[in-house]
């Protein structure tokens, strides 16, 4: 068994250039929402509405997939996640695979979390995209970008 003062662990250098491709995601996303929002068919359209708006052709599904994710019954109350509400009774496999995509986006960047995401089943994508509408609205509205 390896000792882990021996594993190879990424130094925090080559961890810097992984946020600035976060960043660079974050301040086009932005432009695209400040773009939407000057359309006139965009005027009455929240903030987070525009984002989804923004976020929906990144991550559609190359196929013609169908949602294979029920809805749940609405009264149900929600976990306290960035989750969406219809992940509550999920497994809990497919509740990591999504906190696991939206942690890629946050450290290795949109595109690269996305690409992973068209991988998965058609459950998977749109439990992310739901789940990355939520998250990068929170972001955005922290640093006053919306």
């Amino acid at each position: 068994m390896a000792d882990i003062n021996s594993q190879n662990f990424e130094p925090f250098e080559s961890t810097q250039g992984k946020h600035s491709i976060l960043e660079a995601d974050i301040e086009r996303l932005s432009r695209e929402i400040l773009e939407k929002r000057s359309a006139p068919e965009y005027r009455d359209f929240s903030d987070k509405e525009l984002l989804d708006n923004v976020i929906k052709p990144i991550t559609k599904s190359d196929g013609d997939n169908k949602n294979l994710i029920d809805e749940i019954d609405k009264s149900d109350s929600a976990e306290k996640s960035f989750l969406p509400d219809y992940l509550k009774n999920s497994s809990s496999e497919t509740k990591l695979e999504v906190e696991k995509l939206i942690d890629s986006v946050f450290h290795q960047g949109l595109a690269k979390a996305v690409n992973e995401a068209k991988n998965s089943n058609p459950a998977i994508l749109d439990a992310f995209h739901d789940a990355l509408v939520d998250k990068l609205y929170d972001e955005l509205k922290k640093r006053n970008l919306l």
